[in-house]
C-alpha cells in the first residue's frame, strides 16, 4: 500500500463545467480502482491524498502529471502503509472538498484517527491542515 499526497494549481483559465467533469471523472475512477483519499479545491489549488495498491498509486500519480488542468504539483509526500488511512472515513469513498464548511466532518476524522499514533496519518494530517490554514 502506498499514499502519496501533492499540491497543484489550477490551470489558467479553468472553468466551473472542468472542474465539475473532473469531480466526477475523480469520484468514478477512484472508487473503481479502489482508492481511497481526499481532493481538496481552494483558492484556486488542488490538495490531493490518494492511497491504495502501490502500482495503481504510481500509475495514477503519473497521469496527474500529465494533466493540463493544473500546473505546478509539488509531491509533499510518497510512502508505503500498512493499510488505508481513509479507509474507514466516508464508507472508504474517495472525498472531495470544495467549501470549509464540509471539512467539519474530516477534522473530527482527523482526531480520532490522531489517537491511533499511526504515523503517516499524522504525516497527511499536518499537511492537510498546514494547507488548510494557509487557505482559508
Amino acid at each position: 500500500m502506498k499514499a502519496i499526497c501533492y499540491i497543484s494549481n489550477f490551470a489558467k483559465g479553468l472553468s466551473h463545467k472542468t472542474i465539475n467533469e473532473l469531480i466526477e471523472n475523480v469520484n468514478s475512477n477512484n472508487t473503481q480502482e479502489h482508492i481511497t483519499g481526499l481532493l481538496i479545491l481552494k483558492n484556486k489549488h488542488f490538495f490531493q491524498i490518494i492511497e491504495g495498491e502501490s502500482q495503481k498509486i504510481d500509475t495514477l500519480f503519473q497521469k496527474i502529471k500529465k494533466d493540463k488542468r493544473h500546473k505546478g504539483i509539488i509531491k509533499l509526500l510518497d510512502t508505503d502503509i500498512e493499510g488505508k488511512i481513509f479507509n474507514d472515513y466516508n464508507g472508504g469513498k474517495f472525498e472531495i472538498f470544495q467549501k470549509y464548511a464540509d471539512m467539519k466532518k474530516l477534522y473530527l476524522y482527523f482526531n480520532w484517527i490522531k489517537n491511533a499514533n499511526y504515523l503517516p496519518a499524522e504525516k497527511l494530517i499536518h499537511l492537510t491542515t498546514n494547507f488548510l490554514k494557509h487557505n482559508t
